[in-house]
């Protein structure tokens, strides 16, 4: 329960932030996260902008899928590289929906890879609270105990993705390979 009123504080004071910076203001883009690709998906017109104005407490209820909202920003992190815009939006995106355990992990991934490590594990622990079994969650944690020297931890993310993953699991294969290259660098 404490952690569940810490992440809705937590929400709500990123909800602030964004408003303050002016970012929400007139962007159709961002909202529109009731299109495709969700779990049965209410949000109004599809993906067409319309916000999921008080969405957030069932739209994706317990859903760890990626909707059009949630691909468009990977789009602008992976193919344009723009962690600091994506990482706005996503404060936006996990404030409009808290349960969808994706929109915390790629928070979680775009803090990391600016270096907020601190905010990528409260958002990765957020996620995981919705869906302890996030395949996505456990590498990119893993992948984070490795860069703040917490090897067993990230261990024990590999060992829940054996149990896990059956066949061709890449989050699994990833957080291996990153542990290979941390035990190789630290003679481990």
């Amino acid at each position: 329960m404490k952690n569940i009123l810490l992440t809705l504080f937590l929400a709500l004071f990123l909800s602030a932030s964004a408003f303050a910076a002016g970012d929400k203001g007139g962007n159709g883009g961002n909202g529109g996260s009731g299109g495709s690709g969700g779990s049965g998906g209410s949000g109004g017109s599809g993906g067409s902008g319309a916000s999921s104005a008080g969405g957030g407490s069932g739209t994706y209820s317990n859903s760890s899928g990626y909707d059009s909202e949630l691909r468009r920003i990977t789009f602008e992190i992976e193919k344009k590289g723009n962690l600091d815009g994506a990482l706005k939006d996503l404060e936006v995106y996990v404030y409009e929906n808290p349960l969808n355990a994706s929109g915390w992990n790629l928070i979680g991934f775009a803090s990391r890879k600016l270096g907020k490590f601190d905010d990528a594990e409260i958002y990765y622990n957020t996620g995981l609270e919705i869906d302890s079994n996030h395949e996505g969650i456990l590498a990119y944690q893993g992948e984070l105990f490795l860069q703040t020297d917490r090897y067993e931890k990230a261990l024990k993310n590999l060992e829940r993705l054996e149990d896990l993953c059956n066949f061709n699991c890449y989050e699994k294969i990833e957080l291996a390979e990153a542990i290979e290259k941390f035990e190789l660098e630290n003679n481990l």
